[in-house]
């Protein structure tokens, strides 16, 4: 395309051919093979998909040229948008933003208020995009009534700054780059936006297309509800995006439905009933004080006396905060459940110990307890309004695939073992147990 072509120094060398095919072509198509696009046609055509603040980002991006104001955007720069958007380093995504702060100066800093409307508006944009394109995913919560709850993804963008925050109220290109280098979660949504935006824009119709758009799902798929079309949840889909995010990869394509107060009663054998050998969970609870927090457990709900779990499981808060407290490393103590025990505690346990639990649902069900203080937890802080709650509802969610139920080995038992209960009753308690150490190794 001559001099408006696509094929900058540095977009060509990055972008695989599938993506420079398309990068092209969607600058011929919305250039009308002129060589250039006019900014108008940048607001025609992303307008429906982009939130009004980034798209005013992408724009002035596009035509920064300091000291002069452009009306027609070259494919170089229409290339490097992608790239920078997409994998770019820090340096380039830092970039993106500062020259679409301004497009006739150039700006070493930006607004504190302003990067976070940046954020903010970027993922308001990835759900948008998700609608519009008709992901099948985003359908299987939207169709149960699961809608965006932008005050709480406000929360989450200032959750996903908290580094950045703390500088004041304007923030230096140094210090944006530096928060790049570390912010994964963000990197992936803007990263999903500007593809599925360019995927998006092609001319409809075309079924390839329309598989790469539902190839790019950051939210799993609901299962389970289909009979249910206006589930009670207290879940936004920005709840669903970011905590379906923070959990490991291979549990992130689907949420299975096991239990709601709202729906089966309130129980704790029936949800006892509904979540045990289920893999993977993720449990949301909502007090009375209205405070909504939860946790991820790792394992299998299984009754017994012993800790389970491992430390990929977390604790964490939607409200009035947003926040996450992921494995210290410190205790295994991340699931214990129990239930008809005389000589144990009866009910379910995330992390801590037995007088102060990160998370404790009694077996009366209706009551709970979270403490100041969990030792399992990075930089934990009470979930709940209360340190002894009352719960107004719950819900829980299988996350991944249904686990295979294997049978167990027989294992010959360690004497250490043997009574496991008096051990765990010691381990709730805070007691350590030094005798650990004296297992005879497997020959």
């Amino acid at each position: 395309m001559g001099h408006g072509s696509s094929r900058s120094a540095s977009s060509a060398n990055i972008l695989s051919a599938d993506e420079l095919t398309l990068v092209e072509n969607l600058f011929k198509s919305m250039s009308r093979s002129s060589g250039s696009i006019k900014r108008e046609d940048i607001f025609k055509h992303w307008s429906t998909h982009l939130d009004d603040t980034l798209l005013q980002f992408v724009v002035k991006f596009l035509c920064h040229e300091p000291g002069k104001r452009v009306s027609a955007i070259n494919g170089e720069n229409f290339g490097r948008l992608y790239v920078f958007a997409v994998r770019g380093s820090p340096e380039e995504r830092t970039n993106l933003i500062f020259n679409g702060f301004s497009e006739e100066e150039q700006k070493h800093e930006i607004p504190t208020i302003t990067f976070l409307q940046y954020v903010q508006a970027t993922i308001n944009s990835y759900l948008r995009l998700q609608k519009n394109s008709g992901n099948s995913h985003y359908l299987t919560w939207s169709s149960i009534g699961c809608t965006v709850n932008t005050r709480r993804i406000g929360m989450r963008s200032r959750s996903l700054c908290e580094d950045l925050v703390k500088y004041g109220d304007t923030l230096s290109i140094e210090q944006v780059e530096n928060w790049f280098s570390t912010a994964a979660t963000f990197k992936t949504i803007q990263s999903h936006v500007f593809q599925c935006l360019f995927l998006v824009s092609q001319k409809k119709g075309d079924k390839n297309t329309s598989g790469k758009i539902n190839d790019l799902n950051l939210l799993p798929g609901c299962k389970g509800l289909e009979n249910i079309p206006h589930f009670p949840s207290i879940l936004g889909l920005g709840d669903v995006l970011f905590l379906n995010l923070s959990l490991p990869h291979e549990l992130r394509n689907e949420w299975r439905f096991l239990f709601s107060s709202q729906v089966h009663g309130e129980s704790f054998s029936t949800m006892l009933g509904r979540i045990t050998m289920q893999g993977s969970t993720i449990i949301i609870l909502q007090d009375m004080d209205d405070h909504v927090f939860g946790g991820f457990a790792s394992n299998s709900w299984t009754t017994g006396p012993n800790f389970i779990g491992n430390e990929s499981s977390f604790l964490f808060k939607l409200e009035p905060d947003i926040l996450t407290f992921s494995s210290t490393g410190y205790n295994n103590h991340y699931q214990y459940l129990n239930l008809h025990q005389q000589t144990m505690p009866n009910g379910l346990l995330m992390g801590g110990q037995l007088n102060y639990p990160g998370l404790w649902l009694d077996c009366e069900y209706g009551t709970g307890k979270s403490s100041v203080s969990c030792t399992t937890f990075q930089n934990y802080i009470q979930l709940s309004g209360k340190e002894d709650f009352k719960i107004k509802h719950c819900e829980v969610w299988g996350v991944g695939p249904i686990p295979e139920i294997e049978e167990e080995g027989r294992e010959s038992k360690s004497i250490l073992d043997q009574d496991s209960s008096s051990k765990v009753i010691l381990e709730m308690s805070g007691r350590k147990m030094y005798s650990e150490g004296l297992r005879e190794e497997k020959e």
